[in-house]
This record gives C-alpha cells, structure tokens and sequence, in this order.
C-alpha cells in the first residue's frame, strides 16, 4: 500500500506564521479565536461581554486605526460589534469583537 501523499496548503503557512510572531512579540495579547481562511486571510474573534480592552490591544498591536462599529440586536439582546482589517507582515488580517451593548453606555452617558 503506498502512502497518501500530504496535502499542504501553502497560503496558510504564512498566516500561521504571522500569527505566531504576533503573540510571541505580543504576550499581553488576550487570547482571541483564530482561523485562517483558506485564501490565507488571518481571522480573530472574541463574542464577550466587554471586548474593548480586547480590540484597543490589538488595535495597538497591529496598528489599527480604522474600527468599524456596528450596534445591532441579537435575539432581541443590544450587541455592538467591531470590524477591522489590516495587513500585517504580508498577511491579511481580520478581527471582529462583539460586546453587549451595555458595555458602552457608561462611556457613550461620559461622551454625551
């Protein structure tokens, strides 16, 4: 019996890469859920109560300043969800946080 040739997939060693470098020069990262398309595209995502101080670390980390935000209801509960895309060491990178809504009103009652 021969044996099954292995499959790789070289626009995910890239990305695995990159994500390496990033929480090895990054330790005070949170951890995030990752995957990595198979275009190569590096997603992260953290569904929490409160992801702010989430987003504002990687924001930092990587460079963001553009933050698409979003409120919406889910299953008739507020949610605020935060989009942003860079590129980083060559690699597309894409996070998305979502919070409850309720995380933001002392800071929006502050801001008004």
């Amino acid at each position: 019996m021969k044996p099954t040739p292995r499959t790789t997939h070289p626009a995910q060693l890239s990305p695995a890469i990159a994500l390496t470098q990033l929480l090895s020069e990054n330790p005070h990262l949170p951890a995030l859920y990752w995957d990595i398309r198979l275009d190569g595209e590096l997603n992260g995502h953290l569904w929490v109560d409160d992801s702010r101080a989430a987003s504002a670390a990687y924001r930092a980390a990587l460079g963001i300043d553009y933050v698409l935000t979003t409120p919406y209801s889910l299953r008739g509960v507020p949610v605020v969800g935060e989009s942003m895309r860079t590129v980083w060491r060559d690699v597309p990178v894409h996070l998305s946080f979502r919070s409850l809504a309720a995380a933001y009103e002392p800071a929006l009652a502050v801001a008004a």
